[in-house]
């Protein structure tokens, strides 16, 4: 599969457990999980890191340790009614909507010692192309490469999955 974005609704067939998780304060990832995950992509995977969150902002970001993440969110209906959630970005003077390739770099003339300083999460330095509004039971699937950033209000609990193509 080629897609760098895929969403997903009513992603769990019982999401109540999933969510239920976030009050005993245990990251609830299942051989369904994996296994939906696998059959989306068509190939399998390995969990690199999984976690319960509810982060309110984390700035632009892009994670280079992982080929995919997957965010599903698990707050009730009521607590994501209205709420953006995340955000996709690409960068105002090079226009890369992904962390750069060597050839990007060389394209662009970016120094690579100033890569934090010329990519810096400053909100300023970046255009909103999207966002996946936040659903109770969607799962948002990205390339770990692509900038993004988890805008959302404390409410909003959902599972961060770091994910690796096996």
């Amino acid at each position: 599969m080629n897609s760098q974005i895929i969403v997903v609704d009513d992603f769990y067939d019982v999401a109540y457990q999933y969510h239920k998780s976030f009050d005993e304060c245990e990251c609830n990832i299942t051989d369904e999980t994996i296994g939906k995950i696998e059959q989306i992509l068509g190939h399998p995977i390995k969990i690199v890191h999984a976690s319960n969150e509810n982060v309110k902002s984390s700035g632009v970001m892009a994670h280079l340790e992982c080929d995919w993440i997957a965010v599903i969110y698990m707050s009730l209906p009521l607590e994501t009614f209205g709420e953006m959630g995340i955000r996709f970005y690409s960068h105002l003077s090079t226009g890369l909507e992904t962390f750069p390739s060597k050839k990007e770099i060389l394209k662009h003339k970016i120094n690579e010692n100033e890569l934090i300083k010329v990519f810096s999460s400053d909100i300023k330095l970046w255009k909103e192309y999207g966002c996946i509004p936040a659903k109770y039971n969607r799962m948002v699937l990205f390339r770990g490469n692509r900038w993004h950033s988890y805008n959302l209000n404390n409410n909003i609990k959902y599972q961060k999955i770091i994910i690796k193509n096996v």
